[in-house]
Order: C-alpha cells, then sequence, then structure tokens
C-alpha cells in the first residue's frame, strides 16, 4: 500500500474559505475536505476527504512524470506504506501499490489502492484515488488512524517506465518528509464561504522584538482589543511568523486580561514568568487561543465563535511568545496573531480550556528511561463548577492540542465518566515536538456533568544522563492539552500536581523549598544529615526500574492538588485522589482473522494491469 509520504493538516471544520489565502499552484478542488502543500514552493499538494472507513486522496504536482505519497514508520522507505501514479502519454493514468523494503519499493501482494483517475495538464500531474483507513494488511500497509503520521512525498521528471523510474529521477530535491495528522485535522479547510458573512481582521504582532543570547526566551507583550459597539465573532486566527524566524518560534498563547488590571502597560515587552514581570500579567491567565510549533491556522466551527465586543470579552490580551534559541543567534522578531471577526453571530460562543499537570519544578522525570509517565487530572468537581456558574449541564469539545517538549513520546487525553473510560478525547502514539497541530473532534464529543478529563504523557529519556524537570524551557517538560469547546462557562484553567514530592518521600528525603521560579538549585534536600541543592541530589541518584515504575505510579494514584481557575474566581482542592478508572476503554476490532475475496480478485486484476518489473527500482 501507499507509505511514506506526507500530508499536511490545519484546523476545524468551518465556513470561511474567502478568508484563506490560496495561490496559483494551490488550486482548489471542492471534492475534498482538506488540502495542504507538502514542499515550501506549493510544487506538491495533497487534497483529502474522508469517512468513517474510506479516506479518498488526490496527489498534484508541478511534473509530467510520476508522483508519489506515502506513510513511514520514521520518515524512511524502510517499511513505509507508498501510492505511485502517473499518466501515460496516451492519457491513461496508472497506480502503484507498493511498499518499502530497504531503499526500494516492492509490489504489495494485494492492492488496496483504487485509482479514480488521473489528468496532465499545463505541467501538472494528478492522480486521485482511494483506500480503507484500515486495510488489515498489517504485512504491507499502514493504518491512517489519529497519529501524527510520517510522510514521504516525491516526484520526478518522467513517467514509470517497465524498468523502472530513471536513473537520477528519485534521489534529486523534488522529495521530502512531513509530519501530519491527517483524520482529525484537515491542512487548509476547503469549504464554500458564508456569502451573508463580512470580515474584518487585525493584527497582534510584536515589533522587532531582539534577545539575542537567550537559548529560551518567553516575551509578553499586551495590547488594547478593538473597541466594538456590539458583539462580534471570531472565526479565524492565523499565525504570523516573520520569514526567516521559523527555526526560533516555539509557540504563542494569546491570554485574554480580567478587567481589573492596573498598569496597563501596552504594546511593551517584558519577560513572562519574571519576578521582574509587569503588574498586570499576573491578571492575564485565561487562554484565548494557542499555537504551536508546526501547527496551522484555526478556523472554527461554522456554528461556534470567539467573542468580542460584548461584557464578558476582554478588552486587553497578553500575547505570549516562546522563543527557542539554542545557539544564541542573533534575529529580531516581528511575529504573532491575525485576528479574522464578524458581526454575523453564530449559535454558540466558544472557548478554550487549559488541561494537565500544573507546569512546576516538581515534575521529575528520570534520566535513562524508554518510558516513563506523568500525569495531569481535571476533575469533575472543577468542572462541574464551572458549568453551573453558568448553568450549563454539558458542552461540545471540537478540538484540542496536545502539548510537550522534546522528549514526549506519546499522549492521551482520558475522558471519564462515573469511573467509566469512554473513547480519548485526543491521542498521539507518535508525538512529534516539532508537529503541535490541533486535532478536531467529528463528530463532536459531549463532556457532561459529572465527567472528568484525565492527561497522560509518555516520555523517553533514554538518551539523557541527568534528570529533567518540569518548566519552561524545551530541554524541561510539559505535560498539558488546550481544549477547545462551547459553550463557554466559567473555568479557563484545571490543572493538578503531586500533593507531595512523592520522588523525595520514595529515597527517604526532606525538602526545604527556596523561593524562586523553576529555580530548582534553590530548594535543598536533607538525608542522614546531609544537604545538597535540589539538582545535585536528583543526578546523584542511582535510578532503578522498580523506583521510577513506582514513583510514576505514586504521582498518578497518590493525592493530588488540584487548581481550577475561572474568569473571575478560582478553587482550590487539596489532597484528593483522581477519580479511579473502573472500567477501562477498550477500542473495537474492526479487522477479523482474514481478508475479503473481494481483495483477492484486486489482486488478480492489478498484477495483470501493473507490471511487477516497474518496482523493482522504483525509489
Amino acid at each position: 500500500m501507499w507509505t511514506s509520504l506526507i500530508f499536511v493538516v490545519s484546523t476545524l471544520v468551518g465556513g470561511l474559505c474567502d478568508i484563506v489565502t490560496i495561490e496559483k499552484t494551490q488550486e482548489v478542488d471542492y471534492q475534498y475536505a482538506h488540502h495542504v502543500r507538502m514542499d515550501n514552493d506549493g510544487k506538491f499538494i495533497l487534497y483529502w476527504s474522508y469517512n468513517e472507513d474510506k479516506i479518498f486522496m488526490k496527489m498534484r504536482a508541478e511534473t509530467n512524470g510520476w508522483v508519489g505519497i506515502g506513510i513511514s514508520p520514521n520518515g524512511g522507505m524502510n517499511g513505509a506504506d507508498m501510492a505511485i501514479g502517473w499518466v501515460t502519454s496516451d492519457g491513461e493514468a496508472k497506480l502503484l501499490d507498493t511498499h518499502g523494503e530497504g531503499n526500494e519499493p516492492v509490489a504489495d501482494k494485494i492492492s488496496d489502492l483504487h485509482l479514480q483517475g488521473g489528468t496532465q495538464e499545463d505541467g501538472w500531474t494528478s492522480i486521485k484515488f482511494w483506500r480503507k483507513l484500515n486495510t488489515c494488511d498489517t504485512e504491507e500497509d499502514r493504518e491512517i488512524n489519529g497519529d501524527t503520521l510520517r510522510m514521504i512525498w516525491a516526484y520526478g521528471k518522467y513517467d514509470v517506465a517497465k524498468s523502472g523510474i530513471k536513473h537520477g529521477d528519485y534521489h534529486s530535491k523534488n522529495r521530502g518528509v512531513k509530519s501530519l495528522v491527517v483524520l482529525s485535522n484537515g491542512g487548509i479547510v476547503t469549504q464554500a464561504p458564508d456569502p451573508d458573512a463580512t470580515y474584518k481582521t487585525f493584527e497582534l504582532l510584536n515589533h522587532k522584538f531582539n534577545k539575542t543570547h537567550a537559548k529560551t526566551y518567553y516575551n509578553c507583550k499586551m495590547f488594547e482589543m478593538p473597541k466594538l459597539s456590539k458583539k462580534h465573532h471570531i472565526v479565524k486566527v492565523e499565525t504570523v511568523i516573520e520569514p526567516g524566524n521559523e527555526p526560533y518560534l516555539h509557540h504563542q498563547i494569546l491570554f485574554s486580561c480580567s478587567r481589573k488590571l492596573v498598569t496597563k502597560s501596552l504594546e511593551e515587552d517584558h519577560q513572562c514568568y519574571s519576578h521582574r514581570s509587569f503588574h498586570d500579567f499576573s491578571a492575564c491567565i485565561k487562554v484565548l487561543v494557542a499555537w504551536g510549533v508546526g501547527g496551522s491556522d484555526l478556523i472554527l466551527p461554522e456554528h461556534a465563535g470567539f467573542p468580542i465586543g460584548d461584557e464578558d470579552s476582554p478588552n486587553f490580551v497578553l500575547l505570549e511568545t516562546h522563543y527557542d534559541n539554542p545557539h544564541g543567534e542573533t534575529f529580531t522578531d516581528s511575529s504573532g496573531f491575525r485576528i479574522t471577526y464578524t458581526d454575523k453571530l453564530r449559535e454558540y460562543d466558544a472557548d478554550v480550556i487549559l488541561v494537565g499537570h500544573q507546569i512546576s519544578e516538581l515534575q521529575i522525570i528520570p534520566p535513562q528511561q524508554n518510558v516513563y509517565t506523568s500525569y495531569g487530572v481535571c476533575p469533575h468537581e472543577c468542572m462541574d463548577w464551572g458549568m453551573e456558574e453558568r448553568s450549563v449541564d454539558e458542552i461540545n469539545i471540537f478540538g484540542s492540542i496536545l502539548h510537550s517538549h522534546t522528549i514526549g513520546k506519546s499522549m492521551e487525553l482520558k475522558h471519564i465518566r462515573n469511573g467509566v473510560e469512554l473513547p480519548p478525547i485526543s491521542r498521539d502514539d507518535h508525538y512529534d515536538f516539532n508537529y503541535q497541530e490541533l486535532r478536531q473532534n467529528i463528530p463532536e464529543i459531549k463532556f457532561k456533568l459529572g465527567d472528568s478529563f484525565k492527561m497522560i504523557c509518555h516520555y523517553d529519556s533514554s538518551k539523557r544522563t541527568n534528570f529533567t524537570q518540569g518548566g519552561l524551557a524545551t530541554t524541561m517538560e510539559m505535560c498539558l492539552a488546550f481544549v477547545l469547546y462551547y459553550p463557554k462557562i466559567e473555568v479557563s484553567k484545571c490543572e493538578s500536581r503531586p500533593a507531595k514530592p512523592n520522588v523525595f518521600e520514595h529515597f527517604g528525603a526532606d525538602v526545604e523549598y527556596g523561593r524562586g521560579i523553576f529555580d530548582i538549585k534553590k530548594h535543598t534536600v536533607t538525608k542522614d544529615g546531609n544537604s545538597w541543592s535540589m539538582d545535585a541530589y536528583l543526578n546523584q541518584i542511582q535510578w532503578t526500574k522498580e523506583d521510577t515504575q513506582e514513583i510514576s505510579q505514586k504521582d498518578g494514584e497518590g493525592e493530588l492538588d488540584f487548581f481550577c481557575y475561572g474568569r473571575n474566581s478560582s478553587k482550590f482542592i487539596p489532597k484528593m485522589r483522581a477519580e479511579k478508572i473502573t472500567v477501562p476503554y477498550v477500542k473495537e476490532e474492526k479487522c477479523g482473522s482474514g481478508r475479503a475475496s473481494s481483495q483477492i480478485i484486486t489482486r488478480s486484476a492489478y498484477i495483470s494491469s501493473l507490471l511487477l518489473p516497474l518496482l523493482i527500482s522504483l525509489f
């Protein structure tokens, strides 16, 4: 089947195609719900739509030769599942279903690709086909699921001949690899515009910000929102990145600020999370929108929008920009967000809740572990409070962004109701730090009074010789999810942390806490009459597998402190255990013991029409 080429996906299903900029090389095809550039120059475009069990795709590249796309386990050809197509001089479309063995494509025993046609016009080749999301062929195919997929793509100058791809026609610059969430996102959303709506935009940007030598820096800048005479809805948020600065931007978050501001230090640069932070910094904690490295624009569902201009909306917002500059290079930056809004109101007010493990230096991840697990819980007591404050008995979740840092391996946001684990809100078993995309929920998920969230993050610290702490730097870790939903409720942030540092209790040590945000060196650890700074003590521990498993288990099952933040108030729940899962969720197995006879017939037709010798040197 098809393998290691990449798709790239965008945000949410919406109806605002007129506010999406599409260049000439990126023509809209309304047969497909999503499309994306695979390369920086727009010479390879991937289009797709999907339903419960099938995906429909079109590859389009600027060539008169072959085009190919695939799913790879690691970005290479070996083990990849690939589709390769071209249009002959007689105008006949051809499609090969292959898998990678070493650096060569090999014909699948059974073809699971269904050719729908192809064209070659004005120097562009297009190939259309469909396949099942899960073909049940575990030997030669790869399942298309909600994980981050490592996609490979390529195209050549010539058609595939009987002898295969011509020498030098593959190993060129016309190929690449890209991470992509296919099923729960959508590159650019291809939707017809609303002819009755009028849209306006405004920008919230840094201005020639320069912090040359800091390896990690969080810049905070406050802005006043547009003064509107009536309520409007934000329907799209674009991330504006200054060209050339893509390597330095890790994430951007726009926070709304309470009305209890003091200084209103507008459009001034300040370091976030510092004792030197300006006075109004702590009044801006409600997440309005978030973007992570590799993510795309946010287009809201056609029935919901972020409200602005009414009494419940912020007059001021805070732009937090995280710069990752490990080599201390010199640059200036004017990145930020572009906001599109309309006075044609949608049915619901949308909002964002931040869920997970509180960002804390006491989140400790031991070194040299293939898998270590941290937890963040949002209890029903917190969510019930937020719903009851707004007289709401359920919310509808339409998307989420999972967020950890460089040793994040896999992440899952669980949904629990009365001890029963429901299908996950979001899950990624192949998390990619450099691709933090919003995942949409279709259909939307109903979260009711009494429900709770449980965030689970698995880390791979096998290449680290020292412990990893939680914190702001990319070398530190986080375990968070940004949950997008409607209608709007009181809760804006719901986090937990262990009520006591289980790692020190496990080793029989005591802790005396010093002052300083995320500065673990200012805490003191004592044991048997000896004392160390906390970082020195943790680095001298000889960690065993039994130690790490027991500490992780205590962090997940022991007493937790819960922090529920609202727009105008907050709720603290100390020393409470998380709700136990009494009935775990088990994913339905859709594959039987054998394959359908119709697929065997497909194999016969496949072999007769597509000559196997073509594949000998294909890639």
